[in-house]
């Protein structure tokens, strides 16, 4: 029994699990049955399913509907109409870890936690606010983003649950900067825990990572940012971000060390065929670090990055213990629904 319970955790932690997509799915028209008419469904996919290939399953079962072009909500003349409207797009889980992580664990269980017992998703959509700068499309980039609230958590008895709450909020161009920038600091972090626990992970994933971080050609990096929003103009114009423009910084800072490390292992197991791009790599990392170093400050890993065997490294538990309120705002802003609001999951005769 202990050697089946020890390789159900080594599963865990080593084996693949496939991460399923989610839909929102509405059903508009008089045509529908009363139980889904003019209402929304989350719906969760089939492992590797495309949104192309969920559409065509959900359009079979209702050949006669039509299926909506746009994403935003209907007016009242479609649903009023006789017919039959299905509007179908993809909606992202949003993370709701259990209180019971109240230390940093294996990145394995937080990416399980991350499709699966979720109850709230987003749906993002750009929009573009005042006149359009050919130089820099981030600066006047707002992000409208939607979140659906479902009856009960993903996946239950059912993969499909009725939404019923949807709240929007606005996220300006300067919260999506910094969300932005959190995002890439934790996939960074995330990707050198994996390979710390798991020497034997393929290296494309980290390598195309990594150069696409610290190789101006390819991506760019942070330097949008930095006309768009590290700016007098900007600054006189809107004192009131002056937080938030730190807070940027403060992010930028942090990356170079997460790239150090990453970068650190990436030289460790590279393949001699694959040398000369590391070392590409490495010069561009240490223009970028001189670079940032200089503009916002040195950040250090806390601890010693030789005893990290194991589980997560102390010194890497800085970016997931950030203070909520140093988070962006679009992510601290939206709470889910209290507990004595929420309905329990439904019994087998739900």
């Amino acid at each position: 029994l202990q050697r089946k319970q020890a390789q159900f955790y080594e599963n865990i932690v080593k084996v693949i699990r496939p991460k399923p997509d989610y839909f929102a799915v509405g059903y508009y028209g008089q045509g529908f049955p009363t139980f889904i008419r003019n209402k929304v469904f989350i719906y969760r996919g089939k492992e590797y399913e495309r949104r192309e290939d969920f559409e065509a399953r959900l359009l079979t079962q209702f050949p006669n509907a039509e299926k909506m072009k746009t994403t935003s909500p209907p007016g009242d003349d479609i649903k009023t109409s006789s017919g039959q409207y299905i509007q179908c797009f993809t909606v992202k889980p949003k993370l709701d870890l259990p209180s019971k992580f109240h230390r940093p664990v294996s990145e394995q269980i937080v990416s399980f936690y991350r499709v699966n017992e979720v109850q709230r998703f987003e749906y993002s959509r750009p929009v573009r606010k005042g006149e359009k700068n050919p130089d820099n499309e981030f600066a006047n980039m707002w992000i409208e983003r939607t979140i659906y609230v479902t009856a009960y958590k993903l996946p239950g008895i059912l993969r499909w649950f009725e939404v019923k709450s949807v709240f929007m909020v606005e996220i300006s161009p300067l919260e999506n900067a910094i969300e932005t920038m959190q995002l890439t600091n934790d996939k960074i972090n995330n990707m050198v825990q994996q390979h710390l626990s798991d020497p034997n992970l393929p290296i494309n994933p980290l390598s195309m990572l990594l150069n696409g971080i610290v190789d101006p050609a390819v991506m760019g990096g942070f330097a949008n940012y930095e006309k768009a929003f590290f700016t007098e103009k900007y600054m006189h114009e809107h004192p009131e971000d002056h937080d938030k423009i730190e807070k940027l910084k403060d992010l930028i800072a942090w990356q170079i060390p997460f790239l150090a490390e990453g970068i650190r292992i990436h030289g460790e197991k590279v393949t001699e065929a694959l040398r000369p791009f590391h070392e590409r790599m490495e010069a561009c990392f240490r223009q970028l670090k001189d670079k940032v170093e200089k503009q916002y400050g040195v950040r250090a890993i806390l601890s010693s990055l030789d005893d990290r065997r194991g589980s997560r490294p102390r010194s890497m538990v800085r970016s997931f213990t950030m203070p909520s309120s140093s988070r962006p705002l679009s992510v601290a802003s939206v709470s889910s629904l209290s507990s004595d609001s929420t309905p329990s999951r439904p019994g087998s005769d739900g």
